[in-house]
Formats: C-alpha cells, sequence, structure tokens
C-alpha cells in the first residue's frame, strides 16, 4: 500500500488549510430578495435569519440542475456561494426572472477568496485563531484573526467537516500564512482535497453534475425542501417524487485491481451500457481505486457488480460516502 502523504493525513485525521479558488460568491441586494430567490431556488430561503444559511439547488424549468448553491443570510444581502462556472450560469437564468423586482445580483463585493479548514481537529485550530465559530450547519459569522477580516461559513463535509473561510483577495497570502504560524494547520493541496472529496460522495459540478443531471439523480436531498411552495423546476421535481424513483444515480464504484478508470468510462451489466464514471481517484484510506458515477436503477443497489467497458474489469457498486 502507498503511504498516504501528509497534507491528506492532516484533512482526514487532524486539520489542514486548503486554497479553494474555484469556488465564488454572488450576493442578492434589493427589498424583494428573499420573496424572488425563495420562488427560483429548492429550498426554504425565507426560514433564514441573519446568521444562518442552507444548500440549495437553481434548477431549470425541466427540473436540471444549474448549480448547486451555499445560500448565507446576512442583514443586507442573501449571498449564494458556489463553484464560479456554476455560478455564472445562475445569475444569467436568475436575471431572466427580474422583471419589476427590487433585486439585483452581483459578485460579492469585496471580491472574496475562498479557503477551506477542514478535519476533526478544527476546532482547536479556530481556538488558537481566536475565533469562535458556530456549530450549527452552514451557520456563518464576520469575524478578524491576525488582522484579516474573514467570513467564516460552518460546512459538514468533506471528511469530518469544518470552516470555509472567505477573506478579500489581497489577503489571501497573509491568511494562509496566519493560519499556519498561529492556527498551527499544515496547508494541503487539490490532489489531498479531490481524494477526499470523492471518499466523502461530494460531487463536483461540471464532473459530477453537469446540465443534463436531474437534481434527484445527485445527493442533494438536504438542498430540497418539499413543504414550501412553488420554485423553479418544482412541478419536475414533484412528479418524479410521486412516481418513486429516478431512472439513474449518483453512487459509489470500487474497481478491481487497482484501476483507476477514466472520467466517461461506460459500465456495463453483461453487454448493456447502464452508466458511467464521473469521477475517479485512489484512496489513501481504503487503500484501492474508488470512483463517483451514474448507474441505472436496476442496478444501483450496493453489491452490484458491473464491469468497465464490455467484458472489462469489474466494478462493484457502493453505498456513499465509502
Amino acid at each position: 500500500m502507498i503511504e498516504a502523504p501528509a497534507d491528506y493525513v492532516a484533512l482526514r485525521e487532524r486539520a489542514a488549510l486548503v486554497a479553494l479558488p474555484w469556488l465564488d460568491r454572488l450576493a442578492v441586494v434589493g427589498g424583494d430578495r428573499v420573496d424572488f430567490l425563495q420562488g427560483m431556488l429548492s429550498n426554504d430561503v425565507k426560514k433564514l435569519v441573519t446568521g444562518t444559511g442552507c444548500p440549495a439547488v437553481l434548477l431549470t424549468e425541466q427540473g436540471k440542475v444549474v448549480a448547486d448553491l451555499t445560500v448565507l443570510a446576512t442583514e443586507e444581502a442573501i449571498l449564494l456561494d458556489g463553484m464560479a462556472s456554476a455560478l455564472a450560469g445562475a445569475k444569467d437564468a436568475l436575471e431572466r426572472f427580474v422583471v419589476a423586482d427590487d433585486v439585483e445580483i452581483g459578485p460579492a463585493a469585496d471580491a472574496p477568496k475562498a479557503f477551506g479548514l477542514i478535519g476533526p481537529e478544527v476546532g482547536a485550530a479556530l481556538e488558537r485563531l481566536g475565533i469562535v465559530a458556530p456549530d450549527a450547519p452552514y451557520a456563518h459569522m464576520r469575524c478578524t484573526s491576525g488582522g484579516v477580516a474573514c467570513h467564516v461559513v460552518r460546512v459538514a463535509a468533506p471528511g469530518a467537516g469544518g470552516v470555509l473561510c472567505w477573506v478579500a483577495a489581497d489577503a489571501a497570502a497573509a491568511w494562509t500564512e496566519h493560519c499556519r504560524t498561529v492556527g498551527g494547520v499544515p496547508l494541503a493541496g487539490a490532489e489531498a482535497f479531490d481524494v477526499l472529496r470523492v471518499e466523502s460522495g461530494v460531487p463536483w459540478h461540471g464532473r459530477d453534475v453537469t446540465a443534463d443531471t436531474l437534481a434527484l439523480e445527485a445527493p442533494f436531498d438536504a438542498a430540497i425542501s418539499f413543504k414550501k411552495g412553488c420554485y423553479l423546476g418544482q412541478e419536475v421535481m414533484e412528479r418524479v417524487t410521486a412516481r418513486g424513483h429516478v431512472n439513474r444515480k449518483l453512487v459509489g464504484l470500487v474497481t478491481a485491481d487497482d484501476v483507476v478508470p477514466e472520467p466517461g468510462t461506460h459500465l456495463f451489466a453483461a453487454e448493456r451500457d447502464v452508466g458511467w464514471v464521473t469521477s475517479a481517484v485512489r484512496s489513501w484510506r481504503l487503500g484501492h481505486a474508488i470512483a463517483l458515477g451514474y448507474v441505472r436503477r436496476e442496478h444501483f443497489e450496493p453489491g452490484t457488480v458491473l464491469t468497465l467497458g464490455v467484458g472489462g474489469p469489474p466494478v462493484t457498486v457502493r453505498a456513499l460516502p465509502f
């Protein structure tokens, strides 16, 4: 077994700081912002008060995913955090529905950079930084540590979870050094974070979730409210829910012989094409290759054995997270 690198071990077993340059933030302002987003997003935005948040997805009228988001309520705005590539589409999609509403959607004014402080010992690291972060999922607060203004958001994943730290772009280097020296946490790279992400079953927009993905096919249960009023794409969601199943679903996969399949590799049951791989890594913790992928409902029960290509290496369906 290949020894796990130190930055992965820190993310998994202790705490580490990782830069997340693929994340970005929109700010929705105006007196109608809450009512407007309540009619656009899948979760119950109206229940949020300042300092709280929730996950949500923005859908097309056909129930396909435009963006998966973290929604954060502040006194002045509703902040939408997500993948930069997805937020560009989300901004365009939302603005199509702004008619007479007192709503403006744009980049966050302070052009923030995102860092993840992840691991089971994050609490101790935050204490060394002088930050008393809220414990509730998606709760958030603004603070200053080491002279750097920071917006801290509690997250439950990947791994043991921790916090997202948003700082101004010109303070990113100072924040990194402050966390390393005062917080006592090492820096982790993108590869270690990606392995932890796949182990945790966290989908990546543009890779595991695309414009063709129905929201109920991916693990977005916590992002969807079935008790709120109408929102964009709700009719499709209700119809699929009434049917009782989706035709395919994102699942975990374990390959034989430690094969790390290329994303896009098709999965077969005998000679029938029943799905495809979206992300694949070699897990240091598990000691073998793992993947995420979509599998048709007849085959997505854990323990089902498929193959990579017709007659290729076997791959076994696993529940998420690994």
